[in-house]
């Protein structure tokens, strides 16, 4: 019944549309919201923890319930691109593409996207350290980097999601 109204007031390919929209939503929303139960955080917190020894910055580890922080860095799910992960996920299950290049496509996406956040949280923090102003550590390098990639990845995938047709 629903389907019918929407198709006869907006047409098949915007039903298709917006059944996409819903479900890419909902998937992307359940997944982000899942990632609090996965030692995604904690793994990150150790690479960084690790990358800034390099730079001779020592600080220690905390993990508490959902708490994660290498010293007085947090590092949250928006620090990690778990947000970006959740949606592009959604967009390529969704997508056009073959099972395998599902898998590999977004394979390399999410292990891209990972080491991408762990140096990009490896240069913030050592930037801070330094004493530059969080808008320049933070910031502009999170923002140019995670809008960046995630424009290049939409770029590549655009023809294999019906939403963009």
């Amino acid at each position: 019944m629903i389907k019918n109204i929407i198709i006869s007031k907006y047409g098949e390919s915007n039903y298709t549309k917006i059944i996409f929209f819903i479900k890419g939503t909902l998937i992307s929303i359940f997944l982000y919201i899942i990632s609090d139960y996965t030692p995604i955080r904690i793994f990150t917190a150790e690479a960084v923890k690790g990358g800034i020894n390099i730079f001779g910055i020592e600080k220690s580890l905390i993990v508490d319930n959902k708490f994660v922080a290498v010293g007085n860095y947090e590092i949250s799910k928006r620090c990690i691109g778990l947000a970006s992960g959740a949606i592009f996920t959604a967009l390529f299950v969704l997508s056009s593409l073959s099972l395998l290049k599902k898998i590999i496509y977004l394979s390399l996406f999410l292990i891209i996207l990972l080491f991408l956040n762990i140096l990009r949280l490896i240069v913030t923090i050592y930037l801070f350290e330094e004493g530059y102003s969080w808008l320049i550590a933070h910031d502009i390098l999170a923002y140019t980097l995670g809008i960046g990639f995630s424009f290049l990845v939409l770029i590549k995938i655009n023809p294999y999601i019906p939403l963009f047709k």
